[in-house]
């Protein structure tokens, strides 16, 4: 089956939704599967993270964490929106003045890995914070700064998270043209227990439900397509395992299931995972049936206008081991960490 490439795709709910995604990775490295994917989907513009902001300066400063690195250029069919992510604490006790600085910094730094990236210009910056009562002022100050820093017809966007969106008194309304409600992370990753952290169809309810429509900006949406192991020792958050593969939790000379599944107690030491022996792993994923949910109750909650959907984010370990042009078969849910072009094409169709 041959892709039919749009820009946008108009939904049953009378919307047009321009598909794209995140890239959030250190390293920019044009692969196949991939670009097959952003071909396939229409999506025309890539939200590349280019820095985390902390403070990991030798004297507390905020510095740049992480950068990426461009070995390929993006290609011509695809723009950039550069993301930079700012750490909550970097805002804590800052003068006007040293949040001036930052933004010229942080302005003259995107600026910089928009020509490595081999483009001249960028229509949209997007920050990533999840900000404060206690940090609104200061956050908001930084984004003013920020935007008189860009160029001319740049939009300015910021990241909300689902408590931002329930809680406007407190935490205020960004200076900024639009914004992107963040789908995902929604639940306590540090508290154990079998819960999902990374998407949670009753906390959605809770935050939202009767709240979109009153936000008073262009609001975008990012939704999930990741999964990840989360490790527990000694009864505390210990972190997120990287180099686990989920393939291990199922076997029993390993790992002994707990009642309360989806948790792993681990028999014994697995160093090439950074596991001891005890660790209990709580495997959490999200699949097409939890992303469809998610997209069909946002499609009855937002506003009757255009938007931008991105899925969070491009790797071809989530979008590797289907055809691109094969559909999920009606039977069962694709794997949870494999989604293929027709299961996310129908995700976007329900808005």
């Amino acid at each position: 089956m041959a892709f039919i490439t749009l820009s946008y795709a108009c939904t049953q709910h009378g919307r047009k939704v321009e598909p794209a995604f995140y890239y959030w990775k250190t390293v920019y490295q044009a692969d196949d599967t991939e670009q097959t994917y952003l071909s396939g989907l229409g999506a025309k513009r890539l939200f590349v993270r280019i820095m985390d902001v902390d403070n990991q300066g030798p004297n507390g400063e905020p510095i740049p964490v992480s950068p990426i690195v461009f070995k390929d250029t993006l290609p011509d069919s695809l723009q950039l929106v550069p993301v930079v992510f700012i750490a909550n604490q970097v805002l804590k006790d800052r003068t006007e003045a040293e949040l001036d600085g930052l933004a010229e910094r942080v302005s003259a730094f995107v600026l910089g890995k928009i020509k490595q990236a081999g483009k001249s210009e960028f229509d949209e910056l997007q920050i990533d914070c999840d900000w404060t009562a206690s940090t609104r002022e200061a956050y908001f100050h930084l984004l003013d700064r920020i935007r008189q820093r860009m160029p001319a017809g740049t939009l300015l966007s910021a990241t909300l998270r689902l408590h931002q969106v329930r809680n406007p008194h407190s935490s205020g309304t960004p200076p900024v043209d639009k914004v992107l409600l963040m789908c995902y992370n929604m639940g306590n990753l540090r508290r154990f227990g079998p819960q999902n952290s990374i998407l949670d169809i009753n906390e959605m309810r809770v935050y939202l439900k009767g709240h979109l429509r009153a936000y008073p900006l262009p609001m975008d949406v990012a939704l999930p397509l990741f999964s990840w192991s989360v490790v527990f020792r000694d009864g505390q958050y210990a972190g997120i395992s990287k180099r686990l593969d989920p393939a291990l939790l199922s076997d029993t000379a390993l790992f002994n299931p707990l009642d309360d599944i989806p948790l792993f107690r681990l028999k014994a030491p697995l160093p090439q995972a950074g596991l001891r022996k005890g660790d209990i792993i709580r495997r959490e994923h999200v699949g097409y049936a939890d992303v469809r949910r998610a997209a069909r109750f946002l499609a009855d909650e937002l506003p009757a206008a255009d938007f931008t959907l991105l899925y969070y984010h491009l790797d071809k370990n989530l979008l590797a081991g289907f055809p691109a042009e094969t559909p999920p078969a009606s039977s069962h849910v694709p794997s949870q960490q494999l989604f293929t072009h027709a299961s996310l094409q129908e995700i976007i169709d329900c808005f």
